[in-house]
């Protein structure tokens, strides 16, 4: 039991510490479409930057959770998949100071999907890697830490990264701050290798024979946990938004407002301020009231952020959004998570995240290109608007199950 202990505490100082370099690494995030767009790249070239590492999960999560649901420990595979992944953005970076403008945004893009395809591997096996580190009934707990810690890592480094974009001539600033993307990822590798879960029993996928007959015996296995299907249903939509915002805030930074890359940084930093609160007030209430008082407000803040952009253009004020939509973010992605979790049979978990990997990034290949001629058609507030009311959509979907849910219980109808 001590020993046990023991692990368990080990395992959760290496993921705060790895929390650390991933904050690091989702700056990225912030500043890479900007990047692009400097270099003169088109809205759907953005929008080809946010839907590629979809692509290649809708693609290939499936045969990767089938690979991996064979390992014994999928620890190292996390971890090593995950270094390859980063590396890229160091590739980029060399890329773009070699090659001329032009040249350099395809191959950016080329580099960026190549990374998406160990970066898929990698995500398949979190839930397990995660779930295995927390322990008995730590899961809310200890990713509501890490993705604390990642948030308070990633508002300074956003900060200091668009101070140093500012200081720095371009394209050389955008360059070096790849290269430090790329030794943060190796810090993580660091970290996360150290990991010790139990170990999982080996099992073969739970279908086998030619591929038509894999896919029926799959169907059959998803469609019998009614529990899980339902959830992935009502997660459609917000994870349609997710993907409609993913070019479209980057254009309404840089095309609408016209915010320098000082402020981007800002409004980077106050977004990742507001997901350190978000995570720290969904752990408090969880403790308090329960993990399913958290998802209802989230989602309705979620969908309050973007119809407010599309009637500002003060910086400090789409800054205050931007912090409040990483609230709502926050809280969202710990509930969410945290369902998903009670919805996923141990014996096929690998099989079951994958099938869940492939169904949010079928949507993450669509959405972030209906975003970019969302834009096109209905100029940037417009598809702001629209992007509002797919959020809201979304909140009336989880509002109607958590009232069937209430009623269930009560034996009384359902209102409405």
């Amino acid at each position: 039991m001590a020993e046990a202990m023991s692990v368990r505490a080990r395992n959760w100082r290496l993921v705060q510490a790895d929390s650390v370099f991933i904050g690091v690494v989702n700056a990225s995030g912030t500043f890479l479409p900007v990047f692009l767009l400097r270099l003169g790249a088109s809205p759907g070239a953005i929008g080809l930057l946010t839907a590629l590492p979809a692509l290649t999960a809708f693609a290939l999560a499936i045969p990767f959770g089938r690979w991996l649901q064979r390992r014994r420990n999928t620890v190292p595979w996390y971890s090593r998949l995950r270094l390859i992944a980063w590396s890229s953005y160091g590739v980029m970076g060399i890329a773009a100071a070699i090659l001329p403008r032009d040249d350099a945004i395809p191959v950016l893009l080329l580099v960026w999907g190549l990374a998406s395809v160990p970066s898929t591997a990698a995500f398949v096996t979190f839930p397990m890697v995660m779930d295995g580190a927390a322990g008995p009934g730590g899961r809310f707990d200890l990713l509501g830490r890490r993705w604390a810690i990642a948030g308070v890592s990633a508002a300074i480094a956003v900060a200091l990264g668009g101070q140093f974009l500012s200081a720095v001539a371009f394209p050389a600033n955008f360059e070096i701050l790849l290269m430090v993307v790329s030794l943060a990822g190796f810090g993580s590798y660091l970290q996360s290798s150290r990991l010790v879960i139990p170990d999982q029993v080996p099992v073969e996928p739970p279908v086998r024979g030619d591929p038509r007959g894999r896919v029926r015996g799959l169907w059959r296995l998803i469609v019998s946990n009614g529990s899980f299907t339902r959830f992935e249903a009502r997660t459609l939509l917000y994870t349609i938004s997710i993907g409609l915002a993913l070019p479209m805030l980057p254009l309404f930074y840089v095309n609408e407002v016209q915010a320098p890359d000082a402020w981007i940084g800002v409004i980077g930093s106050a977004a990742s301020a507001g997901s350190v609160l978000g995570y720290l007030i969904a752990r408090q209430l969880a403790r308090r009231r329960g993990a399913a008082q958290i998802l209802l407000p989230s989602l309705l803040l979620a969908a309050l952020g973007p119809a407010i952009l599309a009637l500002i253009g003060w910086l400090p004020a789409v800054a205050a959004v931007a912090f409040a939509m990483g609230v709502a973010g926050a809280g969202a992605q710990l509930a969410l998570f945290d369902q998903l979790m009670r919805r996923i049979p141990t014996e096929h978990g690998v099989t079951f995240s994958s099938v869940d990997q492939t169904i949010q990034n079928l949507v993450l290949v669509i959405a972030p290109n209906v975003g970019g001629v969302l834009v096109l058609a209905l100029g940037i507030r417009g598809a702001l608007v629209g992007l509002a009311i797919v959020g809201f959509l979304a909140f009336l979907l989880f509002l109607l199950d958590s009232r069937r849910s209430a009623s269930a219980r009560t034996g009384l109808p359902a209102p409405g």
